[in-house]
């Protein structure tokens, strides 16, 4: 006797019990198994299978509602509707789009990694994450560097899973025949500027244009070049200076351009280094030009090397108890990765070419970053209030470099100034995510903590850097 569930036309929807006669076996007509008939030669149907109820068809020409059956006996009926159950079976419409979405991004990867990118810039602060993000991604990497001998570099990217798609060389930047070599091949050079200190025979404006020749004569002397496009990484002090006036909007944007640079040498040649670049790019027209603008950059860095940046936020986390004074100055300010994600977005948008675009996230005073800092952690002493003009001149007359500005003629310029960045473009063009500046900052101080510049919850506060 059986009990047995069919949505078959052939079996009586009001019956639940069948008596079985004897049967005659014979083997199935299709594949292997057998089919069950009565005494009198008629087929019985449905077909009994091993079990008490078929949910799969049992290979039986005789059993039709066997076919579609989505029937079960009891236990596994049971088991199919327990809750670990629902979660173990997935469609079979999820497990392809899975399979096919892992396939697609083996393949982008496959295709990134035959584009070969050229990273321009030494090993420093910005360009140790574009290599990073790049090597992410996919991309086959060249790195210039000035110093081959840096350990750091090494242990930071010869991984086994890198190793065949990064190669750095030495060279010097300012020489077009060197460049020309390490070009050939490439589709996209990043530019992440000239090192800080160069040589004191040419002077920074010297280098930095000397430099952007000797980048579009190599893309020339390579011949037949690969190369589609150039990202340069200026800097938003190219777009205006603390003396300008505000513009009607209230934001600089990329339409701006600092008309004042010749009193700063660093402004100055970066200035003079996007000029020459565009000046170059229009009379050859050789390849894409894009130019990203970074603000005042901070956050992790993948090197021992820092920025200035990084020095005043050491110094405002470490500031003594008995001066709780800043100066009322303030800065636009990025975080470093975000930079890096721009770069390497530019490198295939279409619709930042041939544009500036400007990367910055927050205007803030250096009161306002103080408080953060003080936000998250307690146990720091950044100053609390700002510093009047006398006393903001005379730190500045008795400190040559601390962290915070160059002389005191800058900071009477930029004393209650606040000049703020538009970053539309690179918003709604790169669909650039801004890491938020609290996330930064913490990022910042976490790092100093680890290496021991900034003073942990149980130990004393010591004076900044000077």
């Amino acid at each position: 006797m059986f009990r047995v569930f069919s949505g078959s036309c052939l079996s009586l929807e009001d019956m639940d019990t069948i008596y079985r006669p004897n049967l005659v076996e014979r083997p199935h007509v299709l594949g292997p198994g057998m089919d069950f008939f009565t005494e009198d030669g008629e087929p019985l149907r449905p077909q009994p299978g091993i079990e008490t109820l078929q949910k799969v068809f049992s290979r039986s020409a005789l059993d039709l509602n066997a076919m579609n059956s989505d029937a079960f006996s009891d236990s596994e009926q049971q088991e199919t509707n327990s809750p670990l159950a629902a979660q173990r079976t997935l469609p079979v419409s999820t497990i392809l789009n899975h399979l096919a979405s892992e396939t697609e991004k083996e393949r982008t990867r496959l295709a990134k990694s035959k584009i070969v990118v050229l990273v321009i810039g030494d090993y420093t602060y910005i360009s140790s994450h574009v290599v990073a993000k790049l090597l992410d991604m996919g991309f086959t990497v060249r790195v210039t560097l000035s110093d081959t001998t840096k350990p750091q570099l090494m242990d930071t990217f010869y991984t086994s899973e890198a190793t065949n798609r990064i190669s750095i060389t030495q060279l010097d930047m300012t020489s077009s025949s060197a460049l020309r070599d390490v070009i050939r091949g490439c589709r996209y050079i990043i530019h992440c500027g000239c090192p800080s200190s160069v040589s004191k025979k040419k002077g920074p404006v010297t280098y930095h244009v000397e430099a952007v020749r000797a980048l579009f004569d190599g893309i020339r002397l390579a011949g037949k070049s690969t190369v589609k496009r150039v990202v340069l990484t200026g800097a938003a002090t190219s777009v205006f200076n603390v003396n300008d006036p505000e513009p009607p909007s209230g934001m600089f944007d990329e339409s701006n351009w600092n008309n004042a640079a010749a009193n700063e040498t660093v402004a100055l040649a970066k200035l003079a280094f996007e000029n020459e670049a565009w000046r170059i790019r229009t009379m050859l027209g050789m390849v894409e030009l894009v130019v990203l603008l970074p603000s005042v950059t901070i956050g992790p860095s993948c090197t021992e090397e820092t920025s200035e940046a990084m020095l005043m936020i050491q110094n405002l986390a470490t500031a003594p108890r008995y001066f709780p004074f800043c100066p009322d100055v303030s800065y636009n300010f990025v975080d470093v990765r975000d930079v890096a994600e721009a770069l390497v977005r530019a490198l295939e948008s279409t619709e930042v070419n041939q544009q500036r675009v400007i990367i910055s996230n927050q205007c803030l005073s250096l009161l306002e970053m103080a408080r953060i800092i003080k936000k998250l952690y307690p146990h720091l002493t950044p100053p609390t209030r700002i510093a009047n003009t006398f006393m903001t001149l005379l730190v500045g007359t008795t400190q040559s470099s601390d962290g915070l500005s160059k002389n005191v003629k800058s900071w009477w310029r930029s004393l209650g100034v606040k000049r703020r960045l538009d970053n539309r473009r690179a918003v709604d063009e790169l669909g650039l995510h801004f890491t938020p500046i609290e996330e930064t900052i913490s990022a910042c101080v976490d790092q100093m903590i680890r290496g021991g510049e900034v003073p942990t919850r149980t130990r004393a506060p010591r004076h900044p850097l000077h």
